[in-house]
């Protein structure tokens, strides 16, 4: 299963994995997501609608928990910046967002 998310935690996997972190541009991002089936699973509303605006896609708010198994792959939309304005549709000055795909084996 292919799931983007705003975060990744160790409490997201189960047993023994070999995490492999590569980071992506926007563009790589966008085409993967557009040629695959994915499930957003986004749990802050206001980057949901940053990402989409970002990838050109409609991002979902979906704020559930998964358990991650070998072969699922994650790209995570990592906001680094200041706490945001709840209602935020852009990112403050000097905020950024950095794409980063995650693979398990």
């Amino acid at each position: 299963m292919l799931y983007l998310s705003n975060a990744f935690s160790l409490n997201m996997i189960s047993g023994d994995v070999v995490v492999r972190v590569v980071s992506c541009g926007i563009k790589e991002v966008s085409r993967i997501l557009k040629e695959n089936k994915y499930v957003s699973i986004i749990g802050h509303k206001d980057i949901a609608a940053i990402v989409s605006s970002d990838l050109g896609l409609d991002v979902e708010y979906n704020r559930q928990s998964v358990s991650l198994k070998t072969d699922d792959v994650m790209v995570i939309a990592q906001y680094i910046g200041p706490r945001l304005i709840e209602g935020t549709t852009e990112l403050p000055d000097g905020a950024k967002i950095e794409y980063r795909y995650l693979s398990f084996r």
